[in-house]
């Protein structure tokens, strides 16, 4: 742990240390880097197109700590805790190719709607041969 000298109120020297989380390392990675590699990944030569993946990031982090000097009665004291959350979701990839560039989504809403219909269409055909058969 770094020190640093502070003048106490009686003209004497004393050492204190600086607090420095771990959190907070993780946290300058992620500020730092505010370009879009976070989002963008590297493009992919397939065949005469290249292929871009998308993501959505998000990230979550906090932390703190603490630091009583120590006294006649007491010992020097820290603490420190922290936590944090990072997710990375797959949105799609950029097809981009000499005449244009297309989005594809990684779920694909069409197909997703299709089942839910057919899901509806047969959960309602069920339904109606109880009341058929009376």
């Amino acid at each position: 742990m770094e020190t640093k000298k502070i003048e106490a109120t009686t003209n004497s020297t004393a050492t204190k240390p600086i607090y420095r989380s771990p959190i907070g390392m993780i946290f300058n990675k992620f500020a730092k880097q505010k370009d879009v590699s976070l989002v963008y990944g590297e493009p992919i030569e397939l065949e005469n197109k290249k292929v871009l993946p998308v993501a959505k990031v998000d990230y979550y982090v906090g932390g703190g700590g603490g630091y009583s000097g120590g006294s006649e009665n007491s010992p020097v004291a820290q603490g420190e805790g922290g936590g944090g959350f990072i997710s990375v979701k797959p949105l799609g990839v950029y097809e981009i190719s000499s005449d244009k560039v297309k989005f594809k989504p990684a779920i694909d809403l069409k197909f997703i709607l299709m089942i839910i219909t057919v899901c509806t269409f047969g959960f309602a055909i069920l339904m109606m041969k109880p009341f058929n058969n009376r």
